[in-house]
């Protein structure tokens, strides 16, 4: 993901990175690309056994290039010393390969970090603890973005997985109930008469949109997920094999990257009727509050997830992952397709945003 938050030195990096990532980082490696004091791409990767370690760097290698960084920074999470040397001296090699600047190369093990290309004698051999989170300004910058790490990633894939079967159960039966009465209201072989099959379409539409602007809610206060009337949630999931109206909520949500110019003019009228425009389109918006209202809606696609059993989740956490790779949440994105494509390893968006997020291709922003 990628964040304007300028910082100081490494200890500000390794301090903040947690808050960026989502989670707090373990075994792995992480590599930053830097544009001056600014951070870049942040892209993380598991240590893997020895003799895997040339697959893992070409992983990580396409990627960076395509972001085009000034320079990197390397860092290694380990438990125990030296088990991420191999991955940061091959990632080095690789990117002086090609022409991109190593700015560092950093370790964090038992709460301090160590600098393995210090020259001036500066570093400690025992490292230097890493500072409290209350002493790098940045960090307060992701607290008012109502952001607060989590232990781990697996923690951060649990926040996807259904954790209302009962409810779940309830959702399937009621949202083929309302998936056959869509259908049966738009079969040409009951009403040939296209104009009375589309008029139908879009009352079905007009439900839906209505429950997903609960959804798509950005004030504090706003109703619960789990709240919801079963019946609403089955509307959700149903609107959702629909693809038009898939696309015209991923435009509305991620301005820039589909033109409303290509969905149904009518239903582009329903999505602008049905939806307010986003916080993040208003000019007349403090940046905190726009960065805050991202969260929130991005907070709540999470819990919709969650809500959902596997049955019917997959065109949800699609949505999700189109949302998150917009904004920028590498991990969050592929938390949403990892669960998708367990579910259905053929969903063809899904397919598509996983090839996206593997080559760092960005979607295009009209404002972030």
């Amino acid at each position: 993901m990628t964040t304007t938050i300028h910082l100081s030195g490494p200890a500000d990096v390794l301090t903040v990175l947690p808050y960026q990532l989502g989670f707090h980082p373990h075994h792995c490696l992480v590599v930053v690309s830097l544009r001056g004091t600014r951070m870049g791409l942040v892209q993380r990767i598991d240590l893997p056994p020895p003799q895997h370690v040339g697959d893992a760097v070409a992983a990580m290698i396409a990627p960076l290039r395509q972001n085009t960084p000034k320079a990197v920074l390397l860092i290694g999470f380990e438990e125990v010393e030296g088990e991420s040397r191999a991955m940061l001296d091959e990632m080095a090699d690789a990117c002086l390969a090609h022409g991109i600047e190593v700015a560092d190369r950093l370790v964090v093990r038992g709460g301090r970090w160590f600098d393995l290309d210090c020259v001036q004698g500066c570093c400690p051999p025992g490292g230097l603890p890493l500072p409290p989170p209350s002493e790098v300004p940045a960090v307060a910058e992701f607290v008012g973005r109502e952001i607060c790490p989590l232990p781990d990633r697996s923690a951060l894939a649990d926040l996807l997985e259904p954790n209302t079967p009962e409810l779940g159960q309830v959702v399937i039966r009621l949202a083929d109930e309302w998936l056959q009465l869509r259908e049966e209201a738009t079969d040409a072989r009951r009403e040939p008469e296209l104009s009375i099959r589309a008029a139908e379409l879009h009352g079905f539409r007009d439900s839906e949109l209505a429950v997903w602007s609960v959804v798509l809610c950005d004030q504090d206060d706003a109703e619960p997920i789990q709240e919801l009337p079963p019946q609403d949630l089955a509307m959700l999931v149903t609107s959702l094999t629909d693809v038009d109206l898939r696309d015209g909520l991923i435009a509305w949500l991620c301005p820039g990257t589909l033109s409303l110019d290509l969905i149904d003019p009518i239903l582009s009228l329903q999505l602008s009727r049905a939806l307010p425009e986003p916080l993040w389109l208003d000019r007349h918006a403090r940046e905190m509050a726009q960065v805050i209202g991202r969260q929130r809606i991005e907070r709540r696609l999470c819990e919709l997830s969650a809500t959902l059993p596997d049955q019917c989740a997959v065109p949800t956490l699609t949505v999700l992952a189109s949302f998150t790779w917009w904004r920028g949440d590498g991990s969050l994105t592929r938390v949403a397709l990892e669960r998708a494509l367990r579910i259905d390893p053929d969903y063809r968006l899904a397919v598509l945003l996983e090839q996206m997020v593997d080559l760092a291709i960005r979607p295009e922003r009209a404002s972030a």
